[in-house]
């Protein structure tokens, strides 16, 4: 508790450790077996009672149980409210864009992201939660893609993708300013597809079919997942693992689609060749995902992993035995080799434990 919290959810985590560490004080059998005086368990409660107070003070944390369930609700609460407000927004200009002459649609489009971000940057000086600040940023990033998409109709603009370089960057602005992790998974999903389509245009290709090459996404999405190696994030502590969530995704979604969809490869073989080698460099790339996140305590990265590993693994077993048994059987096959992965993830868990006893 001495050391500078710079974020609510470090702080969240402090919380949620005292919390539990009260309630394995209440079993009886860590009692008997601490053996802690009355004067011992008083200054404990007393000290667990003033943590838990000055970090709700603090940064608004969740003290219990049901707070958590309740921060949960608010979170998906204000998540789908500002989805709604999005549709409003667009919804009500197009209703009405018709009656406006060039010279208002140019300032209407022009305030109402200023006025959105206003209104996030108010919110997020309110509040320590940033449930309101993050459905006004998600407003706000509605409004700024709009305004360039409209004004790009308005003075019969080409389309080009820096578009998508400046709603990325729009987006990451946001997020580091008020320390929305949503807003910025969605800038690095922008500036994602920005680079591949920068990457695509000179090759001929429209840029809006950018996804025509998947295999941009595999360098891109690795050099987001490395981007918490050599950037430190000192006011922003939760912003690393979005990093890494969304550099993984990006790069196993990639390996995916010219495993399984035939998109377009830059290896010069023949398609089912690269489809098969993508189908095991997913399965190796799922694996090694799961092992690092595993030895680094990544959690998300750990189910990302798990997940496509799965994926991949379902489809190899599909092209392999399909159409040559019987669909109950290959069925029964998949739910066996579930159950020897759940035996593997379990008693690598368990060389772990030993591994940090020893």
């Amino acid at each position: 508790m001495d050391k500078a919290l710079r974020s609510r959810e470090e702080a969240q985590k402090i919380a949620d450790r005292v919390r539990l560490l009260r309630e394995e004080l209440e079993e009886p059998e860590l009692k008997a077996a601490l053996a802690l005086t009355p004067e011992q368990l008083a200054r404990f409660d007393e000290w667990s009672h003033s943590a838990l107070s000055r970090l709700a003070a603090q940064f608004d944390v969740d003290t219990s149980v049901s707070q958590k369930r309740v921060s949960w609700g608010m979170r998906i609460a204000s998540t789908l409210g500002g989805l709604a407000i999005c549709a409003a927004v667009v919804l009500f200009f197009m209703r009405y864009w018709g009656y406006l002459d060039t010279a208002a649609q140019v300032v209407v489009l022009l305030l109402t992201p200023l006025a959105a971000l206003a209104a996030t940057e108010y919110a997020a000086r309110r509040e320590r939660t940033l449930y309101f600040a993050g459905l006004m940023a998600l407003v706000a990033m509605t409004s700024f893609v709009m305004n360039l998409y409209v004004l790009g109709e308005i003075f019969n603009i080409a389309s080009t993708e820096k578009a998508l370089l400046a709603w990325g960057a729009f987006a990451l602005f946001v997020a580091y300013r008020c320390g929305l992790r949503l807003i910025l998974a969605i800038g690095l999903a922008l500036l994602l597809s920005y680079g591949d389509a920068a990457l695509t245009a000179p090759l001929g290709y429209n840029w809006l079919g950018f996804g025509d090459r998947p295999e941009h996404f595999d360098v891109l999405g690795l050099i987001v997942f490395s981007v918490p190696f050599s950037t430190h994030h000192p006011h922003n502590s939760d912003f690393p693992p979005v990093y890494r969530l969304v550099g993984a995704l990006a790069f196993l979604v990639s390996i995916l689609s010219l495993a399984e969809w035939g998109v377009p490869s830059y290896l010069r073989f023949q398609i089912v060749t690269v489809e098969r080698l993508y189908e095991f460099a997913g399965l190796a790339a799922s694996a090694v995902f799961i092992r690092v996140g595993i030895m680094r305590g990544w959690d998300g990265i750990v189910n990302t992993g798990s997940i496509f590993f799965t994926i991949f693994l379902f489809c190899r077993f599909y092209h392999w035995w399909w159409a040559s048994m019987p669909e109950y059987l290959f069925f029964a096959i998949i739910g066996a080799l579930g159950i020897l992965l759940v035996a593997g993830f379990r008693r690598m868990r368990s060389q772990l434990a030993q591994g940090r006893a020893a």
